[in-house]
């Protein structure tokens, strides 16, 4: 009776183990796939971006792919050669590796992405100490989660530093919020210098996602304060790299939509924002010194040429039946 009734217990306790590490794994792949996706779109729609552009892009992918591969051998370790053995569950193997730091250097290469951004967008006078900032809170992150990474690795547990966790967490949440803040502010100084729909969709994209990977910050370091002998947190802290990843790649791509979309007014200054050297990963949007639009010309599409065509040949053909 007493084996029966701790039965379920230990059950409970492994499945807090295993479901978090075994689904924060799957949602890291799939992630990845779509980080393939984004990163075969850019090679064919950007084959002569600058080298530096290049060379961030592609980085960043081979970056997460071995990252990919490492949280593939630690599922192989937990899943398959330590099936059944709980032992093997609470040690760290390859995570320490795959997920503080290697997440912590994807982020702070994201994250210095959109500093410069902000930078070269912004006036200085406004851009200086929000940049400071944000450049501040990215290198406390990579730092905290490189030192929980290591200490991690040395005791072979998963997340053994409580302060380490704080700072990565925090920092992390406080560097994209000011980025979604300060883009914002940027974007809503631009309106009106070029179409609305067009505005309101970079506004969307650039807030939506650097919000949702302080979301995703944020709520590791709930899961981790809630259930401190539980993996919870590892639903969210195993994709925060996928997501700088695809978030950065996303930013680059997003420059298809505003070649397809640029008014005529607006053509040449978009060609030089795209091949403007470094500078072209700061312009997913024209430059700020695009002269207002003038007025078009009213002009008849093919369609109206058709219907007016149909109509004068009925006339004619009206006329020619009368007569």
């Amino acid at each position: 009776m007493a084996e029966s009734s701790g039965s379920p217990t230990a059950s409970r306790d492994v499945i807090g183990i295993t479901a978090p590490l075994l689904f924060g794994r799957l949602f890291n792949w799939a992630l990845y796939g779509v980080l393939c996706v984004q990163i075969y779109v850019y090679s064919y729609n950007f084959p002569k971006d600058p080298r530096s552009v290049k060379f961030l892009a592609y980085f960043v992918f081979v970056l997460e792919t071995a990252q990919t591969a490492l949280t593939g051998a630690d599922a192989h370790y937990w899943f398959v050669a330590g099936f059944g053995d709980v032992e093997r569950l609470r040690k760290s193997h390859f995570g320490p590796i795959d997920v503080p730091i290697m997440t912590a250097i994807t982020s702070l290469i994201v994250q210095g992405y959109f500093c410069y951004r902000i930078w070269i967008l912004m006036s200085r006078r406004l851009s200086s100490w929000i940049c400071w900032i944000i450049a501040v809170a990215a290198v406390t992150q990579a730092v905290a989660a490189t030192w929980l990474g290591i200490a991690s690795l040395v005791v072979e547990k998963h997340a053994v530093s409580r302060t380490a966790v704080y700072l990565w967490s925090i920092s992390s949440a406080i560097a994209d919020i000011l980025i979604a803040v300060a883009m914002t502010l940027l974007l809503r100084r631009a309106s009106g210098k070029f179409s609305n729909f067009v505005l309101i969709r970079v506004m969307r994209l650039t807030v939506e996602t650097n919000t949702l990977t302080a979301s995703v910050a944020v709520t590791t370091l709930v899961l981790y304060l809630a259930f401190p002998n539980k993996q919870y947190y590892s639903y969210t802290v195993d994709v925060i790299g996928k997501l700088y990843s695809n978030t950065l790649l996303v930013s680059l791509n997003n420059r298809i939509y505003f070649r397809e979309h640029q008014p005529p007014e607006h053509g040449d200054s978009a060609s030089l924002a795209v091949s403007d050297g470094v500078r072209a990963t700061a312009l997913s949007l024209p430059r700020f010194a695009v002269p207002e639009p003038q007025p078009r010309t009213p002009t008849i599409d093919n369609f109206q040429l058709y219907t007016i065509a149909r109509m004068v040949n009925k006339g004619i053909d009206d006329d020619t039946s009368t007569n």
